[in-house]
């Protein structure tokens, strides 16, 4: 099932992400500043993604030295990357994982998000320079032998979201389709019933500045 959605999804947000690119330009979603804090990340090295012959789209491997702000924003190099079109839990909100038991969903994400990148061993490239302090990027995981777009990998388990931009539309419309099976599958953090979907969060935040 989570192949077929990786599949599914990943087609669709391919169509999205391709034309960033080629250097379209596409709005980023809202985001909350949070403290830093270290990721267990790999060891970097460079690889080159695609198998059709002529790609020239460098990859790199998640770096060592990356620290976390949330689970779709990290520190490296002096620079903040955003992984494109994926939205995490917000820190300072809470979700209830057992009975009596409160977790900060931020943080509970985050954990979870480093030990995703940890076992699938994500390359990055930078989609797009924000400005000289911050880019955002698209990275691939690898399953089998076969490579995914980690956003949409993160979203059918059940630990990110699709983001939407300013307006509320869906940044990558294809990740919807990975959210839509990780809620009916209750992966990840759709297992907890008052799991605070960051997306309604940010919009209803949006609106009250209106």
């Amino acid at each position: 099932m989570l192949m077929s959605t990786l599949a599914a999804s990943g087609l669709f947000a391919g169509t999205s992400i391709m034309p960033m690119l080629a250097g379209t330009d596409h709005p980023e979603p809202p985001r909350l500043q949070a403290p830093i804090i270290l990721a267990q990340a790999l060891k970097s090295e460079r690889t080159t993604a695609g198998s059709q012959e002529g790609d020239q789209t460098q990859f790199v491997a998640f770096p060592v030295e990356a620290q976390f702000e949330t689970g779709d924003t990290w520190l490296s190099g002096g620079r903040r990357y955003r992984l494109y079109g994926l939205q995490t839990c917000l820190r300072g909100t809470p979700v209830t994982i057992s009975p009596g038991v409160i977790r900060d969903c931020g943080e509970l994400n985050l954990i979870m998000a480093q030990a995703l990148i940890k076992d699938t061993k994500p390359v990055c490239t930078t989609i797009k320079d924000l400005d000289q302090n911050n880019a955002v990027v698209a990275c691939q995981t690898t399953s089998g032998q076969r490579r995914y777009d980690l956003a949409t990998y993160m979203i059918a388990e059940g630990w990110g979201f699709a983001a939407v931009d300013a307006s509320g539309h869906l940044i990558v419309p294809g990740y919807r389709v990975a959210e839509e099976s990780a809620r009916s599958a209750r992966a990840g953090l759709w297992a907890y019933s008052d799991m605070p979907h960051p997306v309604a969060i940010l919009r209803g935040q949006g609106s009250a500045q209106r």
